[in-house]
C-alpha cells in the first residue's frame, strides 16, 4: 500500500457532529471499511480517515458546511471506477461515497429527459430508458459498472461519442453542492436555455474539484432501430485510418469505429467469438445503426470502401451473441492486456484523427527507446487512442522509465495538436504531466485568467478563505 503523504487527523467532535448528521450507521470509521475505499482503477491506495454514505443532498450540506468549518479535505466517490486516482484520499479525510444517491427519479418520454441522482449505474439507466424507446449514448467501457455521477465528473465518453458524443452533450442541469456547502441548481430540463452563465458545463468534467453533483438533468434520444457490427483487417494503421474519411464522405456517420493494433490483436485472437483469419494484423470494428434499407445501404458501402483502401477482408457480427461477445471483448481490454503482463501503464492521449498514425509510429519508437511493448487501441472516430506501455518485470526502475516514457508520449501529443488525456481525466496520475498540455502562451494565459473569474462566478458571495478547507479531489 503506498502510504498517505499528509495524513488529515480527524478530532472525535467533528466525528461526532457528523455522526449527528447522517447517523451512526452511515458514518464508517473502522479498517475493514475504509481499506473497501482506498483504491480504485489504479495501483494506488490511499487510506482515508472516514467514509461516510449520505442520502440526501441536505446531508451532504451540512457535511460540506462540517468539513469546511473544521478543514477537513472531502473526497467525492462514486463506483471507484476511475483509472486516474481522482477518487483517492491523498491526504486522508473524508471520502464522501455517493452509491446510497442512486434512485432514477424521473424518465419524462415526452420531454425525451430524465432526472438521476449521481449513484444511478450507466448500465441500468440505459436498459431503463430503452423500456421507454429512448436512448443514452455514453457508454465508456466501465458503463456496466460505473456511475451517472463519475461520468460527469470525467465527461465520459466511450465508443459511440464519435456519432452521438459524450456525456457532456447529454447534460442539460444540475443540483451542486459547493465547498461551503451552498446548495446550487444549473442549467435547465428544457433543450433550449441561454439565460446566465452556463455553469453545467464548468462542472461535467471537473472531477469533483469545484462541486458534488447531487442531481442530474440528463438528455435522451429515440432508440437507433437495429445496430449492426461490422470487424475488418488493414495491413497497418495508415491505410485503416483513411478508410473514415471515404465513409464520411457517403454521408455515413457509424456509430462506433474502434481500432486495434496487431499486438492487441495477437493477444485477443482466441477471445472474440467471430473467427479472425490469420492475415489479419490491425483491426476496424464499425457499429452502423439505422432502420430497413438505410442500413443495408450503409453496410455495403462500408463494407466496399474499407476493400477499396485496403482491408483484407470484412466481416459480420450475424448475430447478437457475436455482436455482444466482441464487444465485451473490447470493453475488458484493459484487463485483458494485464493479464499477460507484470507491468503495465495506460495513458489515453487525443490528437486529430489525421495524426492517429503518427502517433503510434512515435509511440512505438519511444516504447522500444525505454524498453516496452506497447499495444495501441481506442476510438478512431475522435483520435482518442489508449497507449498501454507494459514490462515483464515490475520493479522501482520499469516505474521511472515509464515515467520518462509517458511524459514523451504526452508531449508527442501536444506537438501533434492533441491532448494527454481524452476522457480519463488527470486525477493524481497526470497532474504532475499538466504542463505539456499548457505550455502554449495562449493556453497558458486563458488558464490563468480563467480559473479565478471561474471561482468568482461560482462562489460568489462567499469569501474564499471559507471555500479553501474543503478539498474536492
Amino acid at each position: 500500500m503506498i502510504k498517505n503523504k499528509t495524513m488529515t487527523e480527524i478530532p472525535n467532535k467533528f466525528t461526532s457532529e457528523l455522526t449527528s448528521i447522517l447517523g451512526k450507521k452511515y458514518v464508517y470509521a473502522e479498517p475493514e471499511k475504509l481499506e473497501a475505499y482506498n483504491f480504485d482503477g489504479t495501483e494506488f491506495r490511499y487510506l482515508p480517515g472516514l467514509v461516510v454514505e449520505p442520502e440526501t443532498t441536505e446531508q451532504i450540506s451540512q457535511l460540506m458546511k462540517l468539513s469546511s468549518n473544521y478543514r477537513i479535505p472531502v473526497i467525492p466517490r462514486g463506483a471507484g471506477t476511475g483509472v486516474t486516482g481522482g477518487a483517492l484520499a491523498i491526504h486522508g479525510g473524508v471520502i464522501l461515497s455517493l452509491l446510497r444517491m442512486d434512485k432514477i427519479l424521473e424518465i419524462d418520454d415526452i420531454s425525451m429527459v430524465a432526472k438521476v441522482q449521481p449513484g444511478v449505474i450507466n448500465f441500468e439507466f440505459q436498459e431503463a430508458v430503452k423500456e421507454k424507446g429512448l436512448y443514452y449514448p455514453p457508454d465508456p467501457a466501465s458503463y456496466e459498472t460505473s456511475s451517472i455521477g463519475g461520468n460527469i465528473a470525467e465527461d465520459a465518453g466511450g465508443p459511440h461519442c464519435f456519432k452521438y458524443g459524450t456525456t457532456r452533450d447529454y447534460i442539460l442541469g444540475l443540483e451542486i453542492v459547493l465547498a461551503d456547502g451552498t446548495i446550487m441548481k444549473t442549467g435547465v430540463q428544457t433543450r433550449k436555455g441561454v439565460v446566465g452563465f452556463d455553469l453545467t458545463n464548468l462542472i461535467i468534467g471537473s472531477e469533483g474539484t469545484l462541486a458534488i453533483v447531487t442531481e442530474a438533468i440528463l438528455r435522451l434520444i429515440p432508440l437507433p432501430g437495429k445496430t449492426i457490427t461490422l470487424l475488418t483487417s488493414f495491413p497497418d494503421i495508415l491505410t485503416l485510418t483513411g478508410s473514415l474519411s471515404a465513409i464520411t464522405r457517403n454521408r455515413i456517420v457509424p456509430a462506433a469505429l474502434e481500432f486495434l493494433d496487431s499486438n492487441c490483436v495477437n493477444i485477443v485472437r482466441d477471445k472474440i467469438p467471430i473467427k479472425i483469419p490469420t492475415n489479419f494484423s490491425t483491426l476496424l470494428i464499425i457499429d452502423l445503426d439505422g432502420e430497413g434499407n438505410e442500413l443495408e445501404r450503409q453496410i455495403e458501402v462500408v463494407g466496399n470502401i474499407c476493400i477499396d483502401n485496403g482491408a483484407s477482408d470484412v466481416l459480420i457480427a450475424d448475430s447478437s451473441q457475436k455482436r455482444k461477445g466482441l464487444w465485451d471483448v473490447r470493453r475488458k481490454f484493459r484487463e485483458i492486456i494485464k493479464e499477460n503482463t507484470n507491468f503495465k501503464r495506460g495513458e489515453d492521449v487525443t490528437v486529430p484523427i489525421r495524426q492517429i498514425p503518427a502517433l503510434i509510429q512515435n509511440c512505438e519508437k519511444i516504447a522500444r527507446k525505454h524498453g516496452f511493448v506497447n499495444y495501441n487501441y481506442g476510438h478512431l472516430g475522435d483520435g482518442n487512442v489508449h497507449v498501454n506501455l507494459t514490462h515483464q518485470e515490475k520493479n522501482v526502475q520499469i516505474v521511472q522509465k515509464s515515467e520518462l516514457a509517458a511524459r514523451e508520449i504526452f508531449e508527442l501529443s501536444v506537438s501533434l495538436g492533441g491532448t494527454i488525456s481524452g476522457e480519463h481525466g488527470i486525477g493524481i496520475t497526470k497532474k504532475d504531466f499538466l504542463d505539456p498540455d499548457q505550455r502554449s502562451g495562449s493556453r497558458q494565459n486563458r488558464f490563468v485568467h480563467l480559473v479565478p473569474c471561474c471561482s468568482t462566478i461560482a462562489w460568489q458571495h462567499h469569501h474564499q478563505n471559507r471555500t479553501s478547507h474543503s478539498v474536492l479531489a
